[in-house]
């Protein structure tokens, strides 16, 4: 072979080889208070999101995906730590400064949550894979406190609260758009190298403006402006997909859809107007697709229970980042409280664990708050709650979710083996994840079955 044509087929080699090697971009797709049931392909609207129906058609769409609690700040620490709330500590919504006195924010400011010795934050998905060589950026809603916390390298983000319209309704730019925009900047810079983008729309959430584009297209149609903007956010979502085929990077990159909780207008027990800070299936239960070509197959629908905290070590598989840390004999490495689910959907579709669900109320029940732990299976569902006020431990409630999806017959004194059998399940994952208010829940309902 002459010496020309060894040195292009060696560097053609090393191309593809480079290729092949480079770890996956990972993109997050958040929507905030979107229900499952607000997403065409969990109800059968093909017309509804036709970019997300797509994205869920060439990967895996999780049916049964709940949130480890249903409210933001929250939530969005579980799916970046791998930890559920009573370990991270972020138990209620953060702000820097004054905000109302709902009773799921903390009743005082919390400037920087990651250097708060209250919370547990500093081992999260992002921190690692700025560590580990990777691009980071986070665009839009972060609700984690007001500033980049220092790993990120582009910071587009905000705490909470900024209306959707950046100036006059109708007569400005629409957020959205806007934060689309920053996003596929952020791609299209860093597109040499693997990169971590945290997408987070605050739409849906109230106050909902959508533009009158999209709103005519839902007239007369129930809760028209929560689908109008929906269906902005999926065709935002389309461009930064497109974007990804333009610069030839779809397939090599993570892509996770999904939302921190979703809502309800049922008068529930602990319900306000926003309807979030509930247990109930139309909060807790909340989309999430992956795509993922080389590790996660097409037109899958994952039908068993998973819960976002899975989403910290399903990206770190992905990237091949490990938490290893510590001199040998002197392990620290953090131990988390899901597994990831390039692992899960490994094996077989079948419901064996149970999926725990964390609550702080915005309402009161009888003039008193409470915490509640909720063990969903398979079938049923267990709603238990301390009270602040005496008695602290009350009967809760059991749904069948086969005969009552809707969760509107209590069953719970109706069941005491089944309530004993859920309680104990409750109390085996407590104290392996050391929630004392878990065990607590659980050890009062088996002594009083």
């Amino acid at each position: 072979m002459r010496r020309r044509n060894f040195l292009a087929s060696l560097a053609a080699a090393t191309a593809v080889r480079s290729q092949s090697q480079r770890q996956p971009n990972i993109l997050i797709l958040m929507y905030d208070k979107c229900r499952a049931d607000a997403i065409g392909c969990y109800t059968g609207a093909e017309d509804r999101t036709p970019n997300l129906n797509a994205l869920a058609v060439s990967g895996t769409r999780f049916d049964h995906a709940y949130t480890p609690q249903a409210l933001c700040a929250p939530a969005r620490a579980s799916m970046l730590t791998g930890l559920y709330p009573h370990a991270h500590g972020v138990t209620r919504n953060v702000y820097p400064g004054p905000a109302s006195n709902s009773h799921t924010n903390f009743p005082t400011p919390v400037i920087d949550p990651f250097r708060d010795p209250q919370f547990r934050l500093w081992d999260n998905v992002v921190f690692h894979l700025s560590n580990a060589g990777y691009a980071t950026g986070c665009v839009g809603k972060w609700h984690l406190g007001p500033t980049n916390p220092g790993f990120f390298d582009t910071f587009k983000a905000f705490n909470s609260l900024l209306r959707h319209w950046i100036g006059e309704p109708h007569r400005s730019l629409y957020r959205p758009d806007v934060e689309t925009d920053e996003g596929i900047r952020f791609i299209e810079r860093n597109a040499d190298r693997p990169w971590f983008l945290y997408q987070s729309y605050y739409a849906p959430h109230e106050p909902l403006d959508p533009p009158k584009e999209w709103s005519s297209k839902f007239n007369n149609t129930p809760d028209s402006d929560y689908h109008a903007t929906i269906a902005n956010l999926d065709w935002n979502a389309g461009r930064i997909f497109d974007a990804l085929r333009r610069l030839n990077l779809l397939d090599n990159t993570l892509v996770v859809f999904t939302s921190d909780h979703g809502r309800t207008s049922i008068n529930r027990p602990g319900r306000t107007e926003q309807g979030i800070a509930l247990s109930y299936e139309e909060v807790a239960r909340v989309p999430l697709i992956m795509r993922y070509p080389s590790r996660l197959p097409q037109r899958k629908v994952w039908r068993a229970g998973v819960n976002l905290a899975a989403l910290a070590p399903s990206i770190l598989d992905a990237a091949n980042v490990s938490l290893t840390r510590g001199l040998p004999g002197q392990d620290q490495t953090p131990s988390l409280h899901a597994t990831s689910l390039f692992r899960t959907v490994s094996g077989a579709d079948t419901w064996t664990d149970p999926i725990i669900i964390e609550n702080i109320p915005q309402a009161a029940i009888d003039g008193s708050y409470f915490q509640e732990r909720a063990i969903r299976t398979a079938r049923h569902k267990l709603i238990l709650r301390k009270f602040d006020m005496s008695p602290e431990f009350r009967d809760g409630e059991l749904y069948d979710l086969e005969a009552d999806p809707g969760e509107s017959m209590n069953i719970y004194s109706k069941q005491p083996r089944l309530v004993a059998t859920l309680a104990s399940q409750l109390e085996s994952w407590s104290r392996q994840t050391q929630d004392n208010i878990g065990v607590e829940l659980a050890r009062f309902t088996l002594t009083s079955q």
